[in-house]
């Protein structure tokens, strides 16, 4: 399997300095860049390393956009990885155009992508850390953005910004974008993100990578939330910032995970729930919080049935849901509802069309 060591890299690659785009890409990341950061941060000491990890698998039609999104960063001290479980299609010719600029990269087979990212960040020396699909894009200035706040709140664990959907041909989707804001939030805050098993947005974040490793590093049983588990770990030993900031574009498309409703994404919420609340050393304030952080877990399964139509198994945990927090929800557990039977209908409407 092809395979490069560790190597020595310029760090602050420009439009100049990597190979000319494809035929017809215009914009960023292909013949535009991020601003150069100066040589040293606002405090006057070297940017701290950044180490991204890509894990990547037969995504060879997005992954040079991806590479040149995070090598035109503009950062000045970037350690670029690349965990590739053994494409088949055009991704290994990609990857070693930009060999040069990689700190490290391999192709050989793995046992999936939380088990890529955890030999990436095993591989990893920067002080901040997070890894970046093969499929999504990282916007301009994003890693200078997010250090520059990390540097300032050095408690916090990891910060965060927003993204902005694109599809497979990079155009942005019409959405609801927060508005753009330098103000900083420790959020979410500790109780809505283990009451809600919501964490702030991975895609668009920086972690403390040696906090990263000792949490537990990326819980391999995990394919679908590993990105919820490991930031939720985190925030129990330090709060995460948030910055009203777009940091990336995320890529839906058929093959997307985050779009995907079936039993494993829904097994996976449970199991997340189940190994939060048995954790021994968690303070009274988060142990009260046990029921409704299983209510939240069997609502999201009882909707990934619900969308799947396999309707009993839906029913089952909705009674579950009720059962763990039978005095909140209800306003929610109708909105799912109402989408269910109206993405339903729709469905039904579709498939009959076609068929006609």
């Amino acid at each position: 399997m092809p395979k490069a060591g560790y190597r020595k890299i310029a760090y602050c690659p420009t439009v100049k300095d990597l190979p000319p785009p494809p035929e017809g890409k215009t914009g960023w990341p292909w013949i535009e860049q991020s601003k150069p950061l100066p040589d040293t941060a606002p405090d006057g000491q070297q940017w701290p390393k950044i180490s991204i990890v890509t894990p990547s698998y037969n995504q060879g039609r997005f992954i040079e956009e991806c590479i040149r999104s995070v090598l035109l960063q503009g950062y000045p001290n970037l350690e670029y990885i690349i965990i590739d479980g053994g494409s088949t299609d055009e991704t290994i010719d990609v990857i070693k155009k930009y060999e040069p600029w990689l700190a490290y990269w391999e192709s050989e087979p793995d046992r999936g992508q939380s088990h890529a990212i955890n030999k990436g960040l095993l591989k990893s020396t920067g002080r901040f850390f997070n890894w970046h699909n093969s499929d999504d894009v990282l916007m301009p200035n994003s890693l200078a953005t997010m250090a520059s706040t990390i540097i300032k709140y050095p408690q916090a664990g990891y910060v965060h910004g927003y993204r902005v959907l694109i599809d497979y041909k990079s155009v942005i989707q019409p959405g609801d974008e927060p508005a753009r804001s330098d103000k900083v939030s420790f959020l979410p805050e500790l109780t809505t993100a283990i009451s809600m098993l919501k964490s702030g947005y991975q895609p668009g974040c920086l972690m403390d990578r040696q906090l990263a490793v000792e949490v537990g590093m990326v819980d391999e049983n995990l394919h679908y939330i590993m990105d919820i588990d490991i930031l939720l770990r985190i925030a129990l030993v330090k709060p995460p910032i948030y910055i009203s900031f777009p940091a990336v574009y995320l890529r839906v498309h058929p093959e997307a995970k985050s779009t995907q409703w079936n039993s494993q994404r829904a097994k996976e919420r449970i199991y997340l729930a189940d190994k939060i609340f048995s954790r021994p050393d968690l303070p009274d304030s988060i142990k009260k919080l046990r029921g409704q952080g299983l209510a939240t877990a069997h609502q999201f399964a009882w909707r990934c049935y619900g969308e799947a139509r396999m309707y009993p198994l839906a029913l089952r945990h909705l009674l579950l849901d009720i059962f763990y927090s039978p005095r909140n929800g209800w306003g929610k557990r109708l909105a799912i509802y109402k989408l269910l039977r109206f993405g339903n209908r729709t469905r039904s409407f579709l498939s009959q069309t076609a068929s006609g």
